[in-house]
């Protein structure tokens, strides 16, 4: 059974262990600085950054934002030698049990075969593209934005606005935190 263990301070053992695979898993445009990670922990009540487990082994981690009308589900990563064991999957399912708003999510265009792999697994977990004409800001001041297209586990009229607050909230307001 799957089970998500929020993580809320810096010096949980739990984050050491997961730090390696959220740095291998995400190119560095993707992800945060892992400093400014470790303030939002304890800085912003909205984040829920969670380790997975599958029973009692520990098999990733799973990452959302609780934005009152909205999810938005950030990062969710496996460890290698846990894949294949259908945890994604599980989580999406977890996600869906117990988040029951709508749950808004970001993916790259389907340029590239992984791209479209990537788009098949969410669209056969009940997510589909509600909007193709949106722009990720950068997780760093000093970065270019990214074309993105967003995903949602159902279609919903306020997309497009829920898309702006995703950019305010997730990568402009967080900027604070890297100094």
């Amino acid at each position: 059974m799957i089970r998500l263990t929020r993580i809320t301070r810096a010096d949980d053992p739990l984050l050491e262990r997961l730090v390696p695979l959220y740095t291998e898993s995400f190119p560095e445009e993707e992800r945060r600085d892992i400093k400014q990670l470790k303030l939002l922990l304890t800085e912003a009540p909205e984040m829920y950054w969670n380790a997975i487990f599958d029973g009692d082994e520990l098999c990733g981690l799973a990452s959302y934002w609780d934005l009152g009308d909205f999810y938005y589900m950030e990062h969710l990563a496996v460890f290698p030698e846990m894949r294949n064991r259908k945890i994604g999957q599980r989580v999406l399912d977890y996600w869906r049990t117990e988040l029951p708003k709508l749950r808004l999510l970001e993916v790259e265009p389907a340029e590239e075969e992984m791209a479209c792999r990537r788009i098949g697994f969410y669209e056969r977990n009940g997510y589909e593209v509600v909007y193709k004409d949106y722009v990720q800001p950068s997780y760093r001041a000093d970065e270019p934005a990214c074309p993105l297209w967003i995903m949602a586990s159902a279609p919903h009229p306020d997309v497009e606005a829920y898309a702006q607050t995703i950019q305010e909230k997730i990568y402009r307001e967080p900027l604070k935190f890297l100094h």
